[in-house]
C-alpha cells in the first residue's frame, strides 16, 4: 500500500496520497517502511514547491511525522516562501517536530490584515505555540513576595466573602469586602496563599480604560512576570485581533502555554477593567486533593462550605459526610477547626477508595465507609453534618433524586445529634426545599445560592429538632 501511495505523489492525487501517508506514519512500522522508500528525498523535496498549497501542506504533515532532522534545512527553505496561510501551521508544527530550534526562534507570526485573515493567523498562532513550547519552557522562580505593598483582591466563591474575610483576618490581614471579594493591601503573597476559601488573588491596575491596545497597554504597565497570557472576557468583538494587537505593545513576552502571570481584561462596554493574575505562587493548600471524582467540588468551595457550617456547630464537632465523594469536605472541616470525629459514608467504592488515598496523602484523620446512606446506621449522631448532595445533572437525575432526596430527608434527624446541624449543598433546591419545610422534626435555619461552573447550587443550614 505505502508503495502504491508513494507512486501517486508524482500524479493529481498526490495531496490525498500524501494524507494517506501520513496516517501509515504514525506508527513504527509505517514511518520505517516510508523511510526505506523515501531514501531519495528529491521526490519529496519537490513537492515543497509544488503549486499546490494542499500538496504543499500535506508534505510539510509527512515530513514532521517522518521526525528524520535530514529534513530540516528543507523545511527551513520552505519557511522562506511558504505564502499561503493556510499551510503554514503544519509547516511550523514540522519544525517543531523536528526540533528546529533556530528556525522557529527567528519567525515572526505575521500580523492579520483584515477578518478574512483572522482565523488563519489564530491558527499559525497556536501552531507557533505547540512548536516552541519545548523549548521555551522557562521554570520561573516561586514568587513569595512583591517588591512593594500593594492591593490585592481576593476572590471567594459566591456568597462566602464573610468566610473569606474571617481566614484572612486569621492569617494576620485586614481586609475590606467588596460583593464576593475581599481587598487587602500586603507584599506577602505567599501568606495570601494559605486561604482555602480564596479563589484567586488579582491585583488591580486599573478601571474603566478605553478598550484600544494603547490605553490598555499604557494602563497595565511593567509586567510583573517575564512572560504572560492575555486573558480577555466579556468582550464581544474580534478577540484575536485585539490580542494581536496588544501583544506588539505589552511589556514582556507573551507565551498562551508558559507564563508565569496573566493579564486579565474584564470589559464592559467599550471600557475594561485590569488586574494581573500571578501564576508563579506557591500553593500548597490541599495536599489532600490528589484525586477527585466526578461533580468533586471545587477545594475552594468545599473550605467555604466548611467555614460556614462552624456557624452553626459545637466546638470541636462530629463531623459526617453520607455522600462523602472524594472527602473534599471532612478534609477541609478537618483544615479549618478542630473535630473530635469525621466520618465518610458513599456508595461508590471507588469513590471511598480515592477518599482513603487523598486522606493519606493529606495524613487525615477522616474515616470512610463504602454503604448505602439510606441503609446505614450510627450508634451516635454527627454534630455536624456536611454535604455536597448528588445534583442530579452531573451524578445521578432529577427522576432519581426525587426518591434519594425524601428518604434520605426522612432519615437526617436519626443522622444528627439531638441538636445537631445539616449543610446541605445541591442543585436540587426547590426540591430540597419542600421535603425540608415539610419535615417537623427539622428546622431550616438559612438558605442562600452560591455559583459552580456555570450551576447555581444552594446552600441549606438545618437543625435536629429532636431532643435528647
Amino acid at each position: 500500500m505505502i508503495e502504491s501511495l508513494l507512486q501517486n505523489l508524482t500524479t493529481d492525487a498526490a495531496g490525498e496520497s500524501l494524507s494517506a501517508l501520513c496516517s501509515e506514519a504514525k506508527t513504527k512500522a509505517g514511518r520505517a517502511a516510508i523511510e526505506a522508500a523515501l531514501s531519495d528525498r528529491s521526490a519529496l523535496y519537490s513537492l515543497l514547491k509544488s503549486d499546490s498549497p494542499k500538496v504543499r501542506k500535506n508534505t510539510y504533515r509527512l515530513i514532521g511525522a517522518l521526525q528524520n532532522k535530514e529534513d530540516i534545512r528543507a523545511l527551513e527553505e520552505a519557511l522562506q516562501t511558504e505564502t499561503t496561510l493556510f499551510a503554514v501551521p503544519s509547516l511550523l508544527l514540522a519544525l517543531g517536530a523536528l526540533g528546529a530550534k533556530d528556525a522557529l526562534c527567528r519567525y515572526t507570526v505575521p500580523a492579520s490584515e483584515g477578518p478574512e485573515q483572522d482565523k488563519h493567523i489564530a491558527a499559525i498562532e497556536a501552531a507557533y505555540e505547540k512548536a516552541t513550547q519545548q523549548f521555551d519552557r522557562v521554570k520561573a522562580e516561586p514568587l513569595c513576595r512583591l517588591p512593594a505593598a500593594r492591593e490585592i483582591l481576593c476572590c471567594a466563591p459566591k456568597g462566602f466573602a464573610a468566610e473569606l474575610a474571617d481566614e484572612l483576618d486569621g492569617l494576620g490581614f485586614s481586609g475590606t469586602v467588596q460583593g464576593d471579594a475581599v481587598r487587602i493591601v500586603t507584599a506577602d503573597v505567599a501568606r495570601v496563599y494559605r486561604a482555602a476559601c480564596m479563589t484567586e488573588a488579582l491585583l488591580p491596575i486599573a478601571e474603566k480604560v478605553p478598550l484600544e491596545p494603547a490605553a490598555i497597554a499604557k494602563a497595565a504597565g511593567k509586567c510583573i512576570g517575564t512572560r504572560y497570557r492575555i486573558e480577555l472576557r466579556g468582550y464581544l468583538k474580534d478577540r484575536a485581533k485585539l490580542i494581536e494587537r496588544l501583544k506588539t505593545r505589552l511589556d514582556g513576552v507573551n507565551s498562551a502555554s508558559n507564563y508565569d502571570c496573566e493579564l486579565r481584561i474584564q470589559c464592559s462596554g467599550s471600557a475594561a477593567d485590569l488586574f494581573w493574575k500571578l501564576w508563579n505562587v506557591p500553593d500548597e493548600r490541599y495536599p489532600w486533593r490528589r484525586e477527585t471524582v466526578p461533580a468533586s467540588i471545587h477545594p475552594a468551595t468545599a473550605a467555604a462550605l466548611a467555614r460556614y457550617a462552624r456557624r452553626f456547630a459545637e466546638d470541636a464537632p462530629v463531623v459526617f459526610d453520607p455522600f462523602c465523594g472524594s472527602g473534599a469536605l471532612l478534609f477541609s472541616a478537618e483544615a479549618a477547626y478542630p473535630c473530635r470525629g469525621l466520618l465518610g459514608v458513599d456508595l461508590s467504592g471507588k469513590a471511598v477508595e480515592i477518599a482513603r488515598r487523598n486522606a493519606k496523602a493529606g495524613k487525615s484523620k477522616a474515616r470512610f465507609v463504602c454503604r448505602d446512606i439510606l441503609r446505614f446506621q450510627t450508634s451516635r449522631g454527627a454534630t455536624l453534618l456536611i454535604s455536597n448532595m448528588p445534583f442530579g445533572n452531573r451524578v445521578g437525575s432529577h427522576r432519581g433524586n426525587e426518591a434519594l432526596y425524601a428518604r434520605f430527608v426522612q432519615k437526617l434527624p436519626s443522622l444528627l445529634a439531638p441538636g445537631g446541624a445539616a449543610i446541605l449543598y445541591t442543585a436540587e433546591g426547590k426540591l430540597l426545599e419542600r421535603l425540608l419545610q415539610a419535615n417537623p422534626r427539622l428546622e431550616l435555619l438559612s438558605t442562600f445560592r452560591t455559583e459552580a461552573g456555570g450551576l447555581s447550587p444552594w446552600v441549606f443550614a438545618v437543625r435536629n429538632r429532636v431532643s435528647a
